[in-house]
């Protein structure tokens, strides 16, 4: 690995590709001085334009990019869950996809760089398999990581932001041991890619400050505070490095109704990739109840 090169991976496809490209223009302005060297994981079904389209924007910029196409049985065994795509498993291959890479910054479609990454790049991860931030709980799920076996919500990870120790995982032969775990507990995991990860890899990870994930439920959640100290909290929504719009519906930043901090920085780099124009998903209207229509008199 070059000292000087932040290498940097997502996965995407349909509709993701141009949320991709708004995370991919955001590192890439927020790379310096480190040169950045894209990893685009994606499905057979990327086109040759949206691979054309997205090259030549990090190349404008400065960077590089490497396209990897996932073929679709590689993933298709692994649970699934309806709000995602099976690109979300992709970041389980890494560790085989680059092999001569040691390190790599695994980043989710639904985050923005807003600060320099290179003090994130350089954290000493101390032969430690990937370094994460501790995922904030809604009220009603704080019982999840025990329920699926951990030791505690203080060990669970979120996995929209990882910076990976790709040699250590290699050498421990995570990936087998990350979908074992995904075929033996698959109707178990209710967030199956981020579950498994935590199940393999949770208590050997270094925390990271959550400005490196600053996610919704930081600015959300009182119990945010409990998990990063009244400080801690304070410094992540004061000065956040990576903002992440994490959750369904009006979380997302490309939704019409969303009202999130920071949902600008989004928009701003939207608009300089080459899908500058955002359609603003709407969520359907609710159905009607059964019973509740009457016949009009006629």
């Amino acid at each position: 690995m070059s000292p000087g090169t932040l290498h940097v991976s997502c996965a995407a496809e349909g509709s993701y590709v141009a949320h991709s490209a708004a995370m991919l223009h955001s590192v890439l302005v927020h790379g310096a001085p480190l040169a950045v060297r894209v990893h685009y994981l994606h499905s057979p079904r990327l086109t040759a334009r949206e691979r054309d389209l997205l090259a030549g924007m990090v190349r404008g910029l400065g960077g590089g990019i490497d396209f990897h196409s996932i073929a679709d049985e590689r993933v298709a065994d692994l649970p699934s869950h309806p709000a995602f795509t099976p690109a979300m498993w992709h970041r389980i291959l890494l560790p085989e996809l680059l092999p001569g890479v040691d390190r790599v910054l695994y980043l989710d479609v639904d985050t923005i760089a807003v600060d320099a990454l290179a003090p994130l790049w350089a954290t000493e991860l101390g032969g430690h398999p990937v370094a994460a931030v501790t995922n904030v709980l809604q009220h009603d799920h704080r019982d999840r990581p025990a329920s699926i076996g951990l030791a505690g919500p203080e060990v669970y990870f979120n996995s929209g932001v990882l910076l990976m120790n790709l040699e250590r995982m290699r050498r421990d032969e995570t990936t087998a041991a990350l979908r074992a775990v995904a075929l033996q507990r698959g109707a178990q995991l209710a967030w199956p890619d981020q579950d498994a990860l935590n199940l393999v890899l949770g208590e050997q990870r270094v925390a990271l400050h959550p400005r490196w994930n600053c996610m919704n439920s930081v600015y959300a959640f009182d119990s945010s505070e409990a998990v990063f100290g009244r400080e801690g909290r304070e410094q992540a929504i004061a000065r956040p490095a990576i903002r992440h719009f994490e959750g369904p519906g009006a979380n997302k930043p490309w939704h019409e109704d969303c009202r999130q901090p920071l949902r600008e920085r989004y928009l701003e780099h939207r608009a300089a990739t080459p899908w500058p124009q955002v359609e603003l998903v709407r969520d359907p209207p609710p159905a009607p109840r059964p019973g509740r229509w009457r016949r009009l008199r006629p």
